[in-house]
C-alpha cells in the first residue's frame, strides 16, 4: 500500500469559499472549516481539505453520479436542518477509498456530506434505513 502526502499552500480569494460544519465529521469533530477543491486531475473527485490541519483531507465523490436517486434517501428533515428547501440546490458528497482497481474502489454512502452551497454549511449524517454501506462499491 502506498500512501501520498498531499502538501498545497491555499490561497483562498475569499472567505466565501470555506464550508463550516458546526459539529465537524465523524471521527474529526475538532475539524470544522473546509474548503472543496476541484482538478481536471482528479475529476470526478474532489478533495475536501480541512483548513485546521493540513494533514487532514478527504477525497470524495458527488453520491449522485454513483446513485441517481441519492437525494431521495436523505430524509427532508436532514436538507431542511440545512436550511435547503429546493431539492435542485442540495449537494451529497461521500467519502471514497481508492482501490487497488475501479473495482475494489467505494465509498461511504451511510455517512454523506450534505452541503448548501449558499449558505456555505455542512453536516455529515447517518442513513439509518438506507440499505447503503460505509464500503458501498463506486462500480
Amino acid at each position: 500500500m502506498q500512501a501520498y502526502e498531499y502538501r498545497a499552500q491555499l490561497n483562498l480569494k475569499s472567505q466565501d469559499a470555506i464550508i463550516h460544519f458546526d459539529e465537524g465529521l465523524i471521527g474529526f469533530s475538532e475539524f470544522k472549516d473546509y474548503v472543496l477543491m476541484e482538478s481536471e486531475s482528479l475529476a470526478p473527485f474532489r478533495l475536501l481539505q480541512s483548513l485546521d490541519s493540513p494533514k487532514v483531507g478527504f477525497l470524495v465523490l458527488e453520491a449522485a453520479s454513483v446513485i441517481r436517486n441519492y437525494y431521495e434517501l436523505v430524509p427532508p428533515r436532514e436538507w431542511e436542518s440545512l436550511g435547503i428547501k429546493d431539492k435542485a440546490k442540495p449537494l451529497a458528497f461521500v467519502i471514497v477509498v481508492i482501490g487497488s482497481s475501479p473495482q475494489a474502489s467505494t465509498g461511504n454512502f451511510q455517512a454523506p456530506l450534505l452541503i448548501n452551497y449558499e449558505r456555505m454549511i455542512g453536516k455529515q449524517m447517518i442513513l439509518t434505513d438506507s440499505g447503503l454501506s460505509v464500503r458501498q462499491p463506486l462500480t
